[in-house]
């Protein structure tokens, strides 16, 4: 059978608007105004960006993740407005009833997973939840990647995601990357806008029936 590694934000659940509203409470917090909701995701989403000073205007942050130290603002937001894509819970039960071992790789804080996942009711699908922690790097950096492939019992393994670090992590790891754009279409032959295209996608890269 293959291993699935899938990202978190953006690839299982809809929480662009979370983060956006967590990270302009902070700054309303901290005294700044509120920044523009693409402006965020991109400096999220994209390596070499310094988020720590352009979300927070903080310099020399010792933290990898920019929820790290802010956690209570996004469980906030993600228990208030965040939801699963649309066939997600469904093609996580079809992968595990093939035996397929299944995985979380996000830039979260490891610590928060465990309220921040507990809303979806959908830790028990996967074999390793990996997130950001003080032995773990996030990516582009391919250590949570590379720790799920040294425990998988396959070695088909594709990872899902769906930003530009996301890409970058899985070509540092050497393992086939699909990327989600959910309802918006899809574009190149490693995109996928809705569950039936990512199956179908897994199927044709291993040549299986799921």
């Amino acid at each position: 059978m293959i291993t699935v590694i899938f990202d978190m934000d953006g690839t299982l659940i809809n929480s662009a608007n979370a983060i956006v509203s967590a990270v302009n409470e902070i700054r309303k917090d901290m005294g700044f105004q509120p920044l523009d909701a693409n402006y965020i995701l991109h400096i999220i989403n994209t390596p070499g960006k310094d988020w720590a000073k352009e979300l927070y205007n903080i310099k020399d942050f010792k933290h990898s993740s920019f929820k790290n130290g802010f956690e209570k603002y996004f469980v906030k937001h993600y228990q208030q407005s965040v939801i699963l894509y649309d066939g997600i819970k469904e093609f996580l039960e079809e992968l595990k009833n093939k035996k397929a071992y299944l995985a979380i790789a996000t830039n979260a804080p490891q610590e928060s997973l465990p309220l921040i996942l507990k809303k979806y009711e959908i830790s028990a699908y996967f074999d390793e939840i990996i997130g950001v922690s003080d032995d773990v790097e996030p990516k582009p950096n391919p250590a949570m990647l590379n720790l799920v492939k040294n425990k998988s019992p396959y070695t088909d393994i594709v990872f899902v995601g769906d930003s530009k670090k996301d890409e970058e992590a899985a070509k540092n790891a050497n393992i086939p990357y699909l990327s989600a754009k959910w309802g918006r279409g899809s574009e190149k032959e490693n995109e996928f806008s809705d569950k039936n295209e990512l199956k179908s996608k897994i199927e044709k890269l291993f040549n299986i029936n799921l």
